[in-house]
């Protein structure tokens, strides 16, 4: 594996809109933390890519774009819909790709190829952070869990298998926090 690309294992957090565009910007998104270990591999690509870019600046004058993460490794990725960077395989831990309607929660246990790579456009310099597969560990939905250039067998292959969720076989254990948190009350039952 190169060293600009970077397989991350992460929980999702904040809004989730992971399958389907949507929204205002008929996009899709979410947001995550990278863990001590991989903020630490993250922050070194960076300065690389700085450096690198400062080379090809050549002594310009320059502004260098702040990293995509902060500095406590949270991030927020946008992809998909009309103009945002492209959809991403997502994939079960069998390396089944995900039907667009699954649900995927805040909490949901993923691992995620990432690409950093250094970038000179006009006077600046910075590092492109591009997520181009995503593997579903442990899906959390509604009340409950269960545990670009890439194409999907490509996304696939650089997983491998692991134990958790399957899409074809679910086990579905519930979620008692989120249920607290957002209960269900007997007017929201269509029946």
């Amino acid at each position: 594996m190169s060293e600009t690309r970077f397989i991350v294992s992460t929980t999702l957090d904040g809004y989730v809109n992971a399958l389907k565009p949507s929204g205002k910007f008929n996009n899709c998104c979410f947001s995550a933390r990278l863990s001590d270990a991989d903020l630490k591999k993250f922050d070194e690509a960076y300065e690389r890519a700085i450096a690198w870019g400062r080379t090809k600046m050549d002594g310009k004058r320059h502004t260098e774009e702040l990293p995509k993460w902060d500095e406590s490794g949270f991030f927020k990725y946008s992809y998909g819909g009309e103009n945002g960077a492209p959809m991403f395989p997502w994939v079960d831990t069998d390396g089944v790709a995900l039907d667009p309607e699954t649900p995927i929660w805040k909490g949901t246990a993923v691992k995620l190829i990432i690409d950093l790579k250094p970038y000179v456009y006009a006077s600046k310099v910075g590092c492109s952070f591009k997520v181009k597969g995503a593997q579903v560990v442990r899906l959390v939905g509604s009340g409950g869990s269960d545990s670009g250039d890439l194409d999907l067998e490509d996304v696939a292959s650089i997983f491998g298998t692991t134990d958790g969720f399957k899409s074809g076989s679910p086990s579905f254990q519930p979620n008692d926090k989120a249920l607290e948190e957002n209960p269900i009350a007997d007017d929201d039952i269509p029946f």
